[in-house]
């Protein structure tokens, strides 16, 4: 596993800057900068496009008990970009997001959501909160990105680079080149190629997790697991 402090030294080295003794108690602005800024700015940016696979990735069921509002967990960063991203087990089907206040006043005040699960989300990081119209006695899986990019040792995921031996959980690669076309970007200095790099390597692991490439081996149409038949069909 790569350790946060191998990919800050390799930065280093890349912008001609001597690494600290320690990343972590570092002071001195250079030092600062990179492990402060330009590498969490780059962190932020990959965590954005990216449904990145578990640890960052995430999934959690909330029990309904009957009520229309239930806290996040404290590491929920977004849902993931894909329509089952809220499903609902009961109904066997996807959630039905609303974006706006507006449309969902008109959605409480008229009563028409049916049979379908709307849901908002409401709050802020490490307060996240989603609402449902139509309190849910049934179990609502989520599936979300998380705010962790690295871990301990032992294996504990989060958010914070605390110790020399810290790994990361993110592609090394990413977030050297990304780190390293910020510094060089806001210095003054040539950064086209490392920002092309970037640009390019997070092309390619958009692609690979959205399941673009695929090998056929000419056995017929494939078929999609939502259209085969549940093995519990309810009474009419």
């Amino acid at each position: 596993m790569t350790t946060v402090v191998d990919v800050l030294n390799r930065i280093a080295r890349h912008c001609s800057i001597r690494s600290p003794s320690s990343w972590v108690t570092a002071n001195e602005d250079e030092h600062v900068e990179i492990r402060d800024d330009f590498m969490r700015e780059t962190v932020d940016d990959l965590l954005d496009p990216v449904d990145w696979p578990q640890p960052v990735g995430a999934q959690t069921t909330i029990t309904g008990t009957g009520v229309a509002t239930y806290a996040l967990p404290a590491d929920f960063r977004r849902l993931q970009r894909n329509p089952f991203s809220v499903y609902d087990v009961q109904l066997d089907a996807p959630g039905i997001p609303v974006t706006t206040d507006g449309d969902w006043v008109e959605l409480l005040d008229s009563g028409i959501a049916g049979a379908d699960r709307f849901y908002r989300l409401t709050g802020y990081e490490g307060a996240f909160s989603i609402e449902f119209e139509g309190a849910p006695d049934s179990d609502i899986i989520l599936s979300y990105v998380t705010i962790n990019w690295m871990a301990t040792a032992g294996g504990t995921v989060g958010s914070a680079f605390t110790t020399e031996d810290d790994v990361l959980i993110l592609p090394a690669r990413l977030v050297e080149v990304g780190t390293i076309w910020r510094w060089r970007e806001r210095k003054g200095l040539p950064f086209q190629d490392k920002y092309t790099e970037f640009n390019m390597l997070l092309g390619r692991y958009l692609n690979d997790l959205r399941g673009r490439r695929s090998v056929s081996f000419k056995r017929g149409k494939p078929v999609r697991w939502q259209d085969r038949v549940p093995a519990y069909i309810p009474e009419a």
